[in-house]
């Protein structure tokens, strides 16, 4: 049950990266820079939700590679959200200025 939750919120997050994605122009920069983080939010909270399910838990209790490897998922989720995902909506992000 839990696994089809996590399914679910990637999908959900998906599906508003995309309607974000076609619909840039008529909304505001600072309002895709903002939702475009929550929705990224949820997308590695469903990420990561769906491979601690994965994992089986003797491979999860007595080591420090689990929550290291989860760590660097998500620095890299990261990463390709500010350089890939928020210069597709926004263009000109890096030389933005919110105010």
């Amino acid at each position: 049950m839990a696994r089809r939750l996590y399914r679910i919120l990637i999908v959900i997050s998906i599906a508003i990266w995309a309607y974000l994605l076609f619909t840039r122009g008529e909304h505001s920069n600072t309002f895709l820079i903002s939702i475009s983080f929550l929705v990224f939010m949820m997308f590695s909270m469903g990420i990561h939700g769906l491979l601690a399910h994965s994992v089986m838990p003797k491979l999860k209790e007595p080591s420090l590679a689990y929550p290291l490897l989860m760590a660097l998922l998500w620095g890299i989720l990261l990463l390709l959200f500010i350089f890939f995902i928020i210069p597709a909506l926004c263009p000109d992000f890096f030389f933005l200025d919110l105010k």
